[in-house]
């Protein structure tokens, strides 16, 4: 198997032949620790490093990612300290690697980015992607100041899925492209085939991701007589610690002890999905969720609520089951259908997985951001 050394070398000498030199290229964010966006930066940081000289810079203390020791000395988390201080160790750290191309994450991370390139006499390209559904331009009169200014210092602009483009092209005046999410090619489940089956949901605990719409739809399928497990993976934040502990009481309340596990955080889903059949998204609102890519991946037949760019991920029948957000009885009625059909979790998971290789792996967001610095446009 070639490395990701080699791989360099080999593109390093290509680029040589050619009479051009490999790109240099950060992916800079606060912390690459943590939730959808953190993963996507280091995802492609990683990803990028078969193909160009490829760097991970975190501007929080302890924001590297677990295994960030598979980039070496070019992941760099910043010291800390105050604004300046930060701003001026960002600079030293651009002129010494002279990159071509810096990529931030986050708003919060551009503006401190936009400051250091401001003074530097031959800055690299800045590109940016907005990762959240959230509000763009918000907060306070110098953070919505600083932001529309950073905004216009980038010579690329991306939003994680059409919504979010389309509101950070209103804020920023500007193009804005879609950047299209990428997990890890990871091996099929082997659960697809399995009764009674596994059913997985993964995602923060918060109300807007409605893992409690599954818990409802289970105590109506339990009563049916239909054999199933469900596992869910996922945590809630310290505010929203009343609604994880409401989801286990509708749990126990539906004496669904023995069929229902809140696993809780878990760092390494894959045991989990590799024994995993169906896998499940019930949000009310999203943009393109990594778990459910990560559960497409591992070829689980889907059911997910049409929100945000699901339906750029699944095809409805083909890839996996869409639904309405808010509708239990669609998402009773959709899981019955896979709890029932082994074949039909074999058909739609397999679908899901050969989709999820061809547009949603590290490597098809790796060869998109590469033609992006580039200037080409996406085919």
């Amino acid at each position: 198997m070639t490395t990701a050394a080699e791989s360099r070398a080999h593109a390093a000498e290509g680029g040589r032949q050619a009479g051009s030199r490999t790109l240099r290229i950060a992916q800079v964010i606060g912390s690459f620790r943590g939730g959808g966006a953190q993963r996507i930066a280091w995802h492609l940081a990683r990803a990028l490093d078969e193909v160009a000289m490829s760097s991970a810079i975190a501007i929080k203390p302890d924001g590297l990612a677990q295994d960030a020791g598979v980039l070496g000395d070019r992941t760099v988390q910043l010291r800390g300290g105050s604004v300046l201080a930060r701003t001026r160790e960002l600079r030293r750290i651009f002129e010494r690697e002279r990159f071509d191309w810096v990529h931030v994450h986050g708003s919060g991370t551009l503006g401190l980015v936009a400051l250091a390139l401001r003074c530097m006499r031959h800055p690299p390209r800045l590109a940016f992607t907005w990762h959240d559904s959230a509000e763009v331009v918000g907060g306070r009169w110098h953070r919505r100041h600083l932001i529309r200014w950073a905004l216009s210092r980038c010579d690329l602009l991306f939003g994680s899925s059409r919504d979010v483009a389309r509101r950070l092209r209103e804020a920023s005046g500007k193009e804005v492209r879609v950047f299209p999410n990428g997990v890890p090619v990871r091996p099929a489940s082997h659960g697809v085939d399995r009764s009674p089956p596994t059913i997985v949901w993964m995602g923060r605990l918060v109300p807007p991701k409605d893992p409690q719409a599954l818990v409802r739809a289970c105590v109506r399928l339990r009563d049916e007589g239909l054999a199933f497990r469900v596992r869910i993976l996922g945590g809630a934040p310290d505010h929203l610690r009343w609604f994880g502990e409401q989801t286990q009481s509708l749990i126990d309340e539906g004496g669904l002890a023995e069929v229902v596990e809140m696993a809780g955080w878990v760092d390494d889903p894959d045991p989990v999905l590799e024994e995993a059949a169906i896998g499940v998204q019930t949000s009310h609102t999203e943009g393109l969720s990594l778990a459910l890519l990560e559960m497409m991946m591992r070829g689980l037949a889907i059911v997910a609520t049409r929100v945000g760019d699901t339906d750029v991920a699944i095809e409805h029948e083909r890839s996996g089951l869409l639904i309405s957000p808010q509708n239990d009885d669609a998402l009773i009625e959709a899981l019955r259908r896979l709890i029932a059909d082994a074949d039909l979790r074999q058909r739609l998971g397999s679908s899901a997985r050969a989709r999820a290789i061809e547009r949603f792996s590290c490597e098809a967001m790796a060869r998109f951001a590469m033609r992006a610095y580039a200037g080409e446009e996406a085919p």
